[in-house]
């Protein structure tokens, strides 16, 4: 039994570690931003440079455009933060009690943020910004607190920001590059797939991803005006258009009727290749009308709208407010920064009352590790150990073999280029393995990057994993033992949104097909979601784990809501009712 679990775990670690369509282009980008960030810290002297690198991670997207916006917009709330700092430095720089009581209130308020509001993971890079530089007043002469502690706060994150911005107008993904090899893809798959080519968990996997990526890119394309007016319409329709394709070659592969397949295999390696050269796809002269399958016949209406569409389909537009619904109401929030807080602080203390300053990485652990349900916890505390120990041990033998070699900045930008792009290749793969990455990366990091230059400092490194460790620890008897919260709370909740969106998407099918592709592709992201959610039930604790009935019985709804979205999907009783409105 053992041998099994143990291979299949091997197996889907080998499944996300497999090459996908920008996993390159994007891996290697993040590499080397992160490799010439060494080399601005070295230079210019920038502390913690570990911390500008995470922050990298955190900030590169697929497309240029939105790693812009997003570096842009951390630079103007770091900026802002670091100014109110300079207040509240004066008011704590004689008091520790007051310094302690700041960096508690100021850490509750941004981790409670992060995690009720849109804000997201700033939010714990914000709380981390504030709680380094309240910690850094211990260890700074009163007299250049201004020039140093917030200075090097700020550089810490505007210098990264700042090769992100530059970088990605030189040599970033463009937004239209990007949707339009995600269209090809999608193409390429329906038509492998048609073939039979192609599994049905590719097909999935894909459907799993959703619309909401592209139509992100779409948005960008429209705000900076990257594309003619015309051109962005068009990508708007094929986006809806190419998923509408999948989840139809999805309910035909269910039907097992292969009649029709050839052609509309063909048809779909047509447009894709028209893609490919930079153009429209063809109006493609079908030899069947395919009235007589609903499936085979949403294939070709799709494939006729993606020649010929040139307005964007009518969707109901719904607003994402900035503040979750229930932010106020459920206490899940308040707790999850309490107990982050609470973490963090107990971290300084800790290294605070031994006078162990070099493990100071505990407290940072906390921050980039608040996490909220306690199978969750459980997954991503694996995660991370595994990744500190793979990173701690590149970094180790970087310090052992090759940091004694090498005389210069350009030596330790290679060791860090070629870690990083391993961090990223696996930071990239799915929810399963991507923390592990980051973690990797966040190891190898504290440990290398120690002073402004090549170093061989064994006991900054030991400390500095030590620290990790710690903070792991620490984290984890917090948020297990304090306020655990089930994942079953989430899979539940997920479940229910699920079913009230199959019954939207019936009454839709027949209304508005581009809203009924949009409804679509919400629900399997939730999918998705919740089958990764439910998987980290069986990593509770037994207490907190619900009953083998209650497990075996959500297994069974999960399956045959899963049966219902693929053998209904958009598929409506007559071929009447399948043109778009």
């Amino acid at each position: 039994m053992g041998n099994i679990v143990t291979s299949s775990i091997w197996s889907r670690v080998k499944a996300d570690l497999r090459p996908f369509s920008g996993r390159w282009e994007q891996s290697w980008r993040i590499a080397l931003l992160c490799a010439l960030m060494t080399l601005v810290a070295m230079t210019y002297q920038i502390p913690e440079a570990a911390i500008s690198c995470y922050v990298i991670f955190f900030v590169m997207k697929s497309d240029a455009a939105e790693s812009t916006v997003l570096a842009l917009a951390l630079v103007v709330l770091v900026s802002i933060v670091i100014l109110a700092l300079v207040g509240l430095v004066n008011l704590t720089i004689d008091s520790p009690p007051a310094r302690l009581t700041a960096l508690v209130v100021s850490s509750l308020f941004f981790l409670f943020l992060g995690a009720a509001s849109r804000l997201g993971p700033l939010g714990g890079i914000i709380a981390l910004v504030i709680a380094f530089v309240l910690t850094l007043l211990m260890y700074v002469p009163v007299g250049e607190l201004a020039t140093r502690a917030l200075l090097y706060a700020w550089l810490m994150v505007a210098a990264p920001m700042a090769l992100v911005v530059g970088f990605n107008l030189l040599v970033g993904r463009q937004p239209k590059h990007v949707l339009v090899n995600e269209l090809i893809e999608r193409l390429q798959l329906a038509a492998m797939a048609l073939e039979g080519q192609a599994p049905t968990t590719a097909l999935r996997q894909n459907l799993a991803l959703g619309v909401e990526a592209q139509q992100k890119r779409l948005k960008w394309l429209k705000a900076f005006h990257l594309v003619p007016t015309t051109t962005y319409k068009w990508l708007d329709a094929a986006v809806l258009q190419s998923y509408r394709i999948l989840l139809a070659v999805l309910a035909l592969r269910n039907q097992q009727q292969t009649e029709h397949n050839v052609e509309l295999a063909a048809a779909c390696r047509a447009a894709a290749h028209d893609l490919a050269q930079g153009r429209r796809p063809q109006l493609w002269s079908f030899t069947q009308s395919y009235t007589t399958n609903s499936a085979a016949h949403e294939i070709k209406t799709a494939l006729m709208a993606l020649a010929s569409e040139d307005k964007p389909p009518v969707i109901p537009e719904e607003k994402r407010p900035f503040f979750a619904a229930d932010a106020l109401t459920n206490p899940i929030y308040q707790q999850i920064a309490i107990k982050a807080t609470g973490a963090a602080v107990l971290c300084y203390l800790i290294y605070s009352a031994i006078d162990w300053q070099g493990i100071h990485t505990a407290m940072i652990t906390c921050y980039v590790a608040a996490l909220g349900s306690t199978g969750e916890t459980i997954h991503k505390l694996f995660l991370r150990i595994v990744g500190c120990l793979i990173g701690a041990f590149f970094g180790a033998v970087v310090l052992l073999l090759f940091m004694p070699y090498m005389t210069s900045v350009g030596a330790l930008m290679i060791a860090v280029f070629a870690v990083c792009l391993l961090a990223a290749w696996v930071a990239l793969g799915s929810e399963r393995i991507s923390y592990a990455g980051i973690q990797i990366a966040f190891a190898f990091l504290l440990i290398t990057l120690q002073g402004f230059g090549p170093d061989i400092d064994l006991s900054v490194a030991r400390d500095r994993v030590v620290g990790i460790l710690l903070g792991n620890v620490v984290m984890y008897l917090v948020f297990t033992h304090i306020w655990p919260q089930s994942v079953m709370r989430s899979v539940q909740r997920r479940l229910q949104v699920i079913e009230h969106k199959l019954q939207t998407l019936r009454q839709q099918s027949t209304q508005n097909k581009a809203a009924a592709v949009q409804c679509a592709a919400g629900i399997a992201q939730e999918l998705a979601w919740v089958k990764y959610e439910f998987g980290l039930v069986l990593l509770e604790p037994n207490d907190l784990r619900p009953a083998a009935p209650v497990i075996k019985q959500t297994r069974a709804q999960i399956k045959q809501l899963q049966q219902r979205f693929e053998q209904r999907g958009l598929l409506t009783g007559g071929s009447e009712k399948l043109a778009l409105v």
